[in-house]
């Protein structure tokens, strides 16, 4: 049986891409709706249908292409509703359909500088080819963060911040059982929260921001500057030197190899990242944080750490709050967008 980062043993269904689908009952309730989740990243696309009890009934994957004239955005479209056909259902059946994008959605305006996407033809072709009239559309790490409290390691909690650690750092914040998306839509831009002032520049265009210390690149940069006088036994740690600005595997097979380089960086993530969470904690005390994205792998090399910082930078009152990784892995976006789809419906 898989286990998630906590060392918990995992619902059966869940734990790996292929193993993330729960057979769909063919004689399920005629009151028991599915609703579409479409969760669009730079580096894939994944759809899944989930029912009203949070079960994801069938789930698939595409590969990420630019959505900006007619004939892309209706092919995209067109296979969206192929998917949901190929389960037996008209897609004019769905409860509704939820889309989490990598950016920012405010008013029917869209930001997604990672992803080239024209949202609002997109949406149109959504709404034709599946037969619906709206289409939710979400923050991608706010949706995780909702999958994560609705049916994920956030599940016996009413508010959390989902911190999700790759190339950079995003977060989703929910509370009781909501998102919180701010005025801008900007609520849970974790990453460009300043920790250290003047510190390393920022492709935000400002310096010391968390995603520059606790993140894939900012492991490299950490490692680097650690061996910046060249002091480390190249003989030794030779085989685990990055060799690019998002080599974050090289330094995790660095600590795993004992390199001080490579455990100094987990190090500097956990204390930066750890302080980062103190200040939130003051500001929106969730009940609990939950740590998501592609580093969640290397947790036990951070993560006893990170929570000894928080707890050492926390107002007292919140110090006790757990910090746990998450569970749903790929599947927390795709789950979370269809859970905000029934919350408008």
């Amino acid at each position: 049986m898989a286990r998630d980062g906590n060392g918990r043993h995992l619902p059966r269904g869940y734990g790996s891409s292929d193993a993330q689908v729960l057979v769909a009952r063919r004689d399920r309730a005629m009151d028991n709706k599915l609703y579409l989740g479409i969760d669009y990243g730079g580096n894939g696309v994944k759809l899944g249908l989930v029912d009203e009890a949070g079960q994801l009934a069938k789930r698939a994957s595409r590969r990420t292409v630019d959505l900006l004239d007619d004939a892309a955005c209706r092919s995209f479209a067109n296979a969206v509703a192929h998917f949901v056909r190929s389960e037996g259902l008209a897609p004019s059946d769905l409860g509704g359909v939820g889309l989490a994008i990598p950016g920012i959605a405010k008013d029917g305006a869209y930001s997604t500088p990672n992803v080239k996407a024209d949202w609002p033809r997109v949406l149109a072709e959504l709404a034709c080819a599946l037969g619906k009239d709206d289409v939710s559309v979400v923050n991608d790490a706010n949706a995780a963060a909702l999958g994560e409290l609705w049916k994920g390691a956030g599940a016996d909690a009413k508010s959390a911040l989902l911190v999700s650690i790759g190339s950079g750092l995003g977060a989703g914040l929910v509370v009781d059982g909501r998102v919180v998306a701010g005025f801008n839509g900007a609520a849970g831009e974790l990453g460009h929260v300043t920790v250290v002032p003047g510190g390393r520049p920022c492709s935000c265009g400002r310096d010391g921001c968390i995603e520059r210390y606790a993140s894939a690149r900012g492991l490299v940069l950490s490692f680097w500057e650690e061996d910046a006088a060249g002091q480390l036994d190249e003989s030794l740690f030779g085989p685990h030197v990055p060799e690019h600005d998002t080599d974050s595997l090289a330094v995790y097979e660095a600590a795993r190899a004992g390199d001080p380089r490579g455990l100094r960086a987990f190090a500097i993530l956990a204390d930066k990242l750890g302080f980062a969470l103190s200040q939130v904690a003051c500001m929106v005390d969730p009940d609990v944080f939950l740590i998501a994205g592609g580093l969640t792998a290397a947790a036990d090399l951070y993560l006893d750490d990170l929570r000894a910082a928080y707890r050492a930078y926390a107002f007292a009152a919140c110090a006790g709050t757990d910090i746990r990784c998450a569970v749903l892995l790929d599947n927390a976006g795709t789950i979370g967008a269809a859970r905000f789809a029934m919350q408008q419906g």
